[in-house]
């Protein structure tokens, strides 16, 4: 199957479930001239030594569009910019769905550089779901497989941005040249500090702990890194001054943070890993593991403490983007 669809086609996919949502005409209209347009810029072929993961993920899109199985609508509710397109599946539906605002649809006609590059993302996790619809649904309940997910989605928009709207000669906004520098600088972690508020180091490190785990079924190791790592993390929390500027603050805080959002799965590894049905709750999991359910408690205070700040800096770097 081809990765291209036809003006026709695109038109029939939208109208069948846009209309369905009232939709305006002119949305639907605006939605189809996109689509070709990203489209258009798909079909550019690349260097054979190029990866080439977006035309790959649209060439998926396209097999599942002409299978019924996706579709586009539009959303009239005025939502962030970033999350102008995305990607929707409910359990037991056959239709999955990219789900593109109207704020998506006027940025394009300003900068249509933005609105490619955050349509990039959708497709991409579409085309995670139809490589492995179990895998993705699982990944709705693991926050690390979702934060996976997530930085996978900013890679291939990177890609975009450096491959296919520079070659074209689109003029980059601030947010396609944050995006492609984080890529090739650091290797997203930027991206996803400000914009997902997460830390890419400690993600990488509980998951290469919950591997060995995994791996070995080494408990006390895995219960050992986790702690050690929340402990090294309050300690730079706590060294740095009362009167810190935020940007010196938030790494850590957002490291903090990010320890407690992800540690809970892993740690409930270690009792239910064994347990294919009755996993024991996490509040039963908290009684068992008392030092770690102590640390928890003192990591939390200080992200309470931070939450104020974080919600601050990541709403201004948000809305720093949304005037293009």
């Amino acid at each position: 199957m081809t990765r291209f669809l036809t003006a026709t086609a695109l038109v029939l996919i939208l109208t069948a479930v846009a209309g369905a949502q009232s939709a305006d005409p002119d949305d639907n209209a605006r939605l189809v001239d996109m689509l070709e347009g990203y489209q258009g810029l798909i079909s550019i072929e690349l260097d054979e030594d190029v990866p080439d993961i977006p035309g790959g993920n649209w060439s998926i899109a396209g097999q599942a569009i002409a299978a019924g199985y996706l579709r586009f609508t539009v959303d009239p509710v005025t939502d962030s910019l970033q999350r102008g397109a995305r990607f929707h599946a409910v359990p037991g539906e056959d239709v999955t769905h990219i789900i593109v605002t109207t704020n998506l649809l006027n940025a394009w006609e300003k900068s249509p550089s933005t609105a490619y590059a955050i349509l990039t993302r959708a497709v991409n996790e579409a085309a995670v779901f139809f490589r492995d619809p179990q895998a993705w649904g699982r990944a709705r309940g693991d926050v690390m497989a979702r934060l996976g997910i997530r930085s996978d989605n900013y890679g291939a928009e990177a890609l975009f941005i450096r491959d296919r709207l520079l070659p074209a000669g689109f003029l980059l906004t601030n947010y396609e040249t944050y995006v492609l520098d984080s890529f090739e600088q650091d290797g997203l972690v930027s991206v996803v500090l400000f914009l997902e508020r997460f830390s890419l180091p400690v993600a990488r490190a509980l998951s290469e702990a919950r591997q060995s785990f995994e791996d070995s079924n080494d408990a006390a190791g895995l219960r050992n890194a986790v702690l050690d790592l929340g402990e090294a993390l309050l300690d730079a929390r706590s060294d740095v001054s009362d009167d810190a500027e935020d940007r010196e603050v938030y790494p850590l805080a957002v490291a903090v943070h990010s320890w407690l959002e992800l540690t809970p799965d892993i740690i409930a590894r270690i009792h239910n890993r064994d347990r294919e049905s009755d996993p024991l709750p996490f509040d039963r999991i908290l009684e068992l593991e008392r030092d770690y359910a102590a640390l928890r408690q003192r990591l939390e205070t200080s992200r309470i403490a931070d939450m104020p700040m974080m919600n601050y800096v990541h709403s201004r770097t948000v809305a720093g983007f949304e005037g293009f």
